[in-house]
Parts: structure tokens; C-alpha cells; sequence
């Protein structure tokens, strides 16, 4: 389905089954949606690639696997962002979807169980089958579980806010920026009282919803590029650490803690990408049929299962931790877990249909 943003039916718009011709995406939010998949992926085939590098030197490949993994921080939080500029307006919780979005992760957490007991890679465990068969409460994906009560939560979320004054929305977004992203930061998040990520999922989707309550008509496509100036500074951060990491291996053993998702340098640069992105035009219908698929290339690949098949016994990243080759390869492999999670994805929505 090409959900009306109008509406604000973002499960629909997540969990898409089908294509009609009433109802149009915004080729540009889904061009985000899918780059932000993209970073997501390149986040896993580094921090589940098993990489080992000595603290005491500096090497592209290391430097390469840091940098890829900045991908997983951005990428949640463009996800989280795009529901709440969406979800603001909506004026309720639709069951039906609900239980739309319920399906397709029970569907993906039982199917690929099942294939992995069939095939013999795993033995059947009762209590491992009931985590199985509820997969939001039992936290089988952390991000769709947190989203799950995101959403149960948004209707009085959006009371509270669309009620604030602008100025008294500013004061709150600031008094828990301070919080929950300066206050750990500088505490080493020591000071987060129960910050967890779904009060942090809160905050983003208050923060977007500023951004379509009162200023939907601010920022052009500059802001994309702001977006990417900051990616570069943060990672020049990480670097600066890995420098002083050379003599001090504190800082060395620390160097990628800016890539926290409540660190104001990934909330600054997912929010000027949003602001940026969403002031772009672009009408592509292979654009949104790609998007389509990003919530179920999520599920798929990062299922607990499959997350070690596919980074430690296919791809066998730490094997090439040292290899010439280590770039080309993640690019090649990103892509590829990309696309054949999409066709996967994209098939079952069609037997899913035929089946109705």
C-alpha cells in the first residue's frame, strides 16, 4: 500500500501490503526511510561483525568500521522522527493496524524460527517458542517493540502537545534535551534516570511533531547538506579520540561514544536531514515499492537467528578485518543483505494478497 500521508496511517505506511492508485507516498520521506535502512544495516555488519582492532593503531579498516557504525544511531532516529512528523495529526489509535503491524512481526519471528528448526541449525525449546510467538513483549526486536508503545502512547501525546503554547513546546523540548542528551553525555549517561529508549522514541516524536506544528514550512534542501557536514564532524570527533586514544586508551576505548542515539550531534543531523528531505519533490513510484519493504528488510535481517548466520558464519566479517578489500566488501554485502531482504520482503506482501 502507497499510504496518504494526510492521514497519517504510518503502520500502514510501515508495514505496506499493497500498491494502490489513490493513495501517494512521498518519494522523498521514503528516500530517507530507505537510506536510513541502509545505515542500519551498515551498523549491523559492523558491531555484530565480530571486528577486533588494536586500540594502540590506527588503520583505514578500523576507521572504516567506525564510521559505518554511526549508521545505526542516524538511522532509528530518522525512523522514530518520520512517525512522529506524521503522527501528530492523527487523531487515534486504529486497531486494525495495530494488529497489522503485530502480524507481520509474529509472522517473521514464527516463520524463520520454524525454517531454522526444519533445516537443523536449531532445536526446539519450549520456552524459547513462547518468546517466539510474542515477539513485541519479549523485546524479539527492541526498535518494533519500543515503536509498538510509542504508538499505544502517541493519541496522548499528541493532546498534551498539540495543546502547548509554541514557546512552552520550546521549553519542554529544551528541558529534556538538557536531560536526556547533555546530562548523560556529559555523565557518560550515567545520569539518564530510567532514560530509557523509549522516552527518548517520546522526545523524537515530540521534536518532529514541533517541526510539522510550527515549522512545517521551514528549512530547504541546504539542511541535507547540513545533515552531512555534521555526519563528517562526528566522525572527525571519533577520530580526534582515537588519536588521543594513541596515548590515553581511555579515550581510545570510548572513542565512538558520540554516536549515542541521545547525543545532540545525531539528533542535530537527523533533524536536518528530516527538514531537509522533506522539502525535496521527487515522484517515484520505484522509490516507494522499495520503501515499502524497509520495516520487513529490518525484521528479516536482524533477527536474532539470522543476525549470527548472516555477519559471523556467510559474510564472515572478522575475517577480513585485515583485508585490502574490507570497504568494497561491507559496500557489496550492505547492498546486497539490502536487496535480497527487499525481494523477500516484497514476495511475501504478494502472497499475502493472492491469499485474501
Amino acid at each position: 500500500m502507497i499510504a496518504n500521508f494526510g492521514r497519517t496511517d504510518i503502520i500502514d505506511h510501515i508495514t505496506s501490503h499493497h500498491i494502490t492508485s489513490h493513495h501517494e507516498r512521498n518519494a522523498n520521506i521514503e528516500l530517507l526511510r530507505i537510506f536510513a535502512m541502509l545505515g542500519i544495516i551498515a551498523h549491523h555488519f559492523s558491531v555484530h561483525g565480530h571486528f577486533e582492532f588494536q586500540t594502540n593503531l590506527i588503520t583505514l579498516n578500523r576507521l572504516w568500521t567506525q564510521f559505518i557504525l554511526m549508521g545505526g544511531s542516524l538511522g532509528n532516529s530518522i525512523f522514530v522522527l518520520i512517525s512522529g512528523y506524521f503522527l501528530i495529526n492523527s487523531s487515534g489509535i486504529s486497531l486494525r493496524k495495530l494488529i497489522k503491524f503485530w502480524l507481520k512481526i509474529f509472522f517473521y519471528s514464527v516463520t524463520i524460527y520454524a525454517l531454522f528448526i526444519i533445516f537443523g541449525n536449531k532445536d526446539f525449546e519450549i520456552k524459547e517458542a513462547i518468546k517466539i510467538i510474542l515477539p513485541v513483549s519479549s523485546g524479539q526486536w527492541w526498535f518494533a517493540s519500543c515503536w509498538f508503545v510509542m504508538y499505544m502512547a502517541h493519541p496522548y501525546l499528541n493532546i498534551l502537545l498539540r495543546n502547548l503554547s509554541k514557546i512552552n513546546y520550546q521549553k519542554m523540548l529544551i528541558t529534556f534535551f538538557i536531560l536526556w542528551s547533555i546530562l548523560p553525555m556529559i555523565f557518560f549517561n550515567k545520569f539518564q534516570y530510567q532514560c530509557n529508549n523509549l522516552l527518548w522514541f517520546m522526545y523524537l516524536y515530540g521534536l518532529a511533531g514541533y517541526i510539522r506544528l510550527h515549522a512545517d514550512n521551514f528549512g530547504s534542501w541546504k539542511y541535507i547538506l547540513y545533515g552531512l557536514v555534521g555526519i563528517l564532524i562526528n566522525f572527525s570527533i571519533v577520530v580526534m579520540f582515537d588519536v588521543i586514544g594513541l596515548k590515553f586508551h581511555i579515550f581510545a576505548k570510548h572513542s565512538t561514544f558520540i554516536y549515542g542515539m541521545r547525543h545532540f550531534t545525531i539528533l542535530f543531523i537527523t533533524a536536518c536531514l528530516l527538514i531537509g528531505f522533506k522539502n525535496l519533490r521527487i515522484n517515484s513510484n520505484f522509490i516507494n515499492l522499495i520503501s515499502s519493504a524497509t520495516f520487513g528488510v529490518y525484521l528479516i535481517h536482524d533477527n536474532n537467528f539470522i543476525r549470527k548466520f548472516l555477519w559471523l558464519e556467510l559474510f564472515k566479517n572478522a575475517s577480513y578485518s585485515e583485508s585490502p578489500y574490507l570497504i568494497i566488501y561491507s559496500i557489496l554485502v550492505i547492498i546486497l543483505v539490502f536487496s535480497v531482504c527487499t525481494f523477500v520482503d516484497l514476495l511475501v506482501q504478494k502472497i499475502l494478497r493472492l491469499a485474501k
